[in-house]
């Protein structure tokens, strides 16, 4: 063994130390990158070579001397980062395993843990850097997971389609006091199979028999004046409980024809609803009136906001008041997360040491689950990062040291030589 070797050894602790502080570097660069993960350079040491020939002592025992450092390996810490409020829709914070999954526009697969997306101007769910992001758009407000991921499409001019109203009902006290001959009229709005509004309107009539009101049904449609289907007479005891229709009956009046075209599907009243059955309709010594109506019709809407539920659906919200999912992010994970190969723009891409992606939704097969209106912060840790730092400075003063005092012996052996 020489000097040189000295020289060898400390210069390969200065270039491994040197890459691990470049490492270092970029974590701390990359400190307010959205959905960046810290990296770890660990070092190996290079071959030894023995000191005789036979290379070990008198015992036995092997006598070698190392030739240095190299660096072995940059892992990826890949634990959580913190969820940071944005109160932007299209921006998602993945919790737990997985990556969104992206396509370039070359076509090829990218996975990122930054969900900092948004709609570009043909309605496509992009990220920065113009990548697709993949997932199933839902057909009639379904979404088939179990499919082949596409470009998320979120169309700005869907419609949540109408539904013709198929039950009411309405909370009513007749007055036990009123003469016969009283009437009073209950509306109540129902929507046709156009999503068009109509109200049909339940005139009680007060007989000369106490507790006995008559019903008879009407619309504002003056091509369809009357409803059949309405029971008559209804009777209450003397407490004012309902006793006929008896508990648990419930009429249903016809089907509806309107004038413009439309059609309303037979309705049922409930008038009871609940275990034990509980009437809406009453008869006490107070003014007659309708406290609350109900229908389960509505009309047509568009689009007014959307929101993103833990398990990757966005949901638009409409004007009518109806949510429906319009598509669900794709999520996929991987066999071995450190095999992945960075690309830069916040994206990875796979090798053959990750294994094939594994896609599915969020929230199933061990995948994590979405926080929307959120993204998720660097796990890069400071004052980590500065211990990392003074090791690695250290680690490369003392390996300089090494060069300088092998550089005098050299100078010493070098003057002996000259004298």
């Amino acid at each position: 063994m020489s000097l040189y070797s000295a020289f060898y050894a400390s210069l390969s602790g200065l270039t491994s130390n040197a890459s691990a502080l470049g490492v270092i570097g970029n974590n701390l660069a990359n400190l307010n990158t959205v959905g960046y993960k810290d990296a770890t350079a660990s070092f190996e040491n290079l071959y030894s070579t023995a000191l005789s020939g036979s290379g070990t002592s008198g015992n036995g025992d092997p006598m070698q001397v190392g030739l240095g450092t190299g660096l072995s390996s940059i892992s990826t810490d890949y634990s959580q980062g913190s969820p940071q409020a944005t109160g932007t829709v299209t921006n998602m914070a993945l919790q737990g395993n997985g990556f969104f999954t992206l396509k370039n526009q070359a076509g090829d697969a990218l996975y990122t843990r930054a969900g900092d997306f948004s709609v570009n101007t043909d309605g496509y769910l992009e990220d920065p850097s113009g990548d697709y992001v993949m997932g199933w758009n839902a057909t009639d407000g379904v979404v088939n997971a179990n499919g082949t991921p596409s470009p998320i499409f979120l169309n700005p001019g869907a419609t949540s389609p109408p539904v013709a109203t198929t039950t009411v009902s309405n909370t009513t006290n007749l007055d036990a006091a009123a003469a016969s001959g009283t009437t009073f009229t209950a509306p109540i709005e129902v929507f046709d199979s156009e999503g068009q509004s109509h109200n049909i309107e339940i005139t009680y009539t007060a007989t000369a028999t106490p507790g006995t009101w008559t019903a008879a049904v009407s619309t504002d449609d003056s091509g369809v004046p009357t409803v059949t289907g309405y029971p008559s007479p209804i009777v209450f005891n003397s407490s004012g409980t309902l006793t006929t229709p008896a508990a648990g009956t419930n009429p249903t009046l016809g089907a509806i024809t309107w004038s413009d075209g439309a059609v309303s599907p037979a309705m049922t009243v409930n008038i009871w609803s609940g275990t034990p059955p509980t009437s809406s309709l009453t008869s006490y010594a107070q003014t007659s009136g309708t406290t609350s109506t109900t229908q389960n019709g509505y009309s047509a809407g568009t689009v007014s906001g959307m929101s993103v539920d833990q398990n990757g659906n966005i949901v638009g919200t409409f004007t009518n008041g109806q949510t429906m999912p319009l598509a669900q992010v794709a999520i996929s994970t991987f066999s071995n997360e450190n095999g992945l190969s960075q690309q830069g723009s916040n994206s990875w891409s796979t090798t053959l040491s990750s294994g094939t992606a594994n896609v599915g939704a969020a929230n199933s097969g061990g995948r994590g689950t979405i926080l929307g209106s959120n993204l998720e912060s660097s796990n890069v840790d400071v004052a980590t990062e500065f211990t990392k730092l003074i090791i690695n400075q250290n680690g490369y003063q003392a390996n300089s040291r090494v060069i300088t005092t092998a550089d005098t012996l050299l100078q010493t052996v070098i003057s002996m030589i000259q004298a």
